[in-house]
């Protein structure tokens, strides 16, 4: 029975600017990522949905690794060898497919995961040249926690795992994240999980526009009969 250990992932980034503005963001990535990393750096001047975007990339016969991390292309890496950790952690847990670094074990119609008690992960957030530590919850004394929806900025997944795909029917870019964490979790073929051992600044900060609230009703008529969902751990 040989193991067969994941040495490389692929990075998918979505940007309206080019690959020549970005280049630095994009060496950041292969200079702090601490493994063998393909980046994917897509142009979407069209402001083409997320979720038809990250779709077509899960389908895709090009991206030859099992392993794919989605990433804003606002973000920076606090620590060096977060590729090595997100490999090491689908290495060691084996029941998990998603893993993110902030998230929650609860979810509802009022659909702000941030808002919810059980709430995990921590963000560096720039803005303004302020910049602020948002702490979801403190330091994670264990490798995972256990969530039912994560945020978008980082979202790492092992295709191998997953047993739903993003849905295109969700247009934009609100609710992609939570309409593909909470499709798996409901078919409970894989755990979804945060992490606090990779570091990451987000030079953004979010607005909730009227497409927000247009998407929330969306995945409250898909969801709701689901409602509430409380991870009891």
């Amino acid at each position: 029975d040989i193991k067969i250990m994941e040495d490389k992932i692929s990075v998918v980034v979505c940007s309206r600017q080019t690959a020549e503005q970005k280049k630095d963001f994009i060496q950041h990535i292969k200079d702090t990522c601490g493994c063998n990393a393909h980046v994917y750096f897509l142009i979407n001047q069209d402001g083409v949905g997320l979720t038809q975007i990250y779709e077509d990339m899960l389908k895709s016969d090009k991206v030859d690794n099992n392993v794919i991390v989605f990433i804003h292309d606002d973000i920076e890496f606090l620590k060096k060898g977060w590729g090595a950790e997100i490999l090491r952690l689908f290495n060691k847990h084996k029941d998990y497919g998603i893993i993110g670094v902030a998230g929650s074990a609860q979810f509802d119609e009022n659909g702000a995961w941030w808002q919810y008690k059980k709430k995990y992960g921590q963000v560096l957030h720039r803005h303004d040249g302020k910049s602020w530590l948002t702490a979801f919850s403190p330091l994670l004394d264990h490798d995972l926690q256990e969530v039912c929806v994560i945020d978008g900025l980082f979202m790492a997944v092992n295709k191998k795992r997953i047993s739903k795909n993003f849905d295109p029917e969700v247009k934009g870019f609100n609710f992609y994240d939570i309409d593909f964490c909470l499709a798996n979790y409901i078919d409970g073929k894989t755990k979804i999980g945060v992490t606090t051992n990779i570091r990451i600044a987000h030079n953004s900060v979010g607005e909730m526009k009227s497409e927000w609230y247009t998407n929330r009703d969306q995945i409250n008529e898909k969801y709701k009969d689901y409602y509430p969902i409380d991870l009891e751990k």
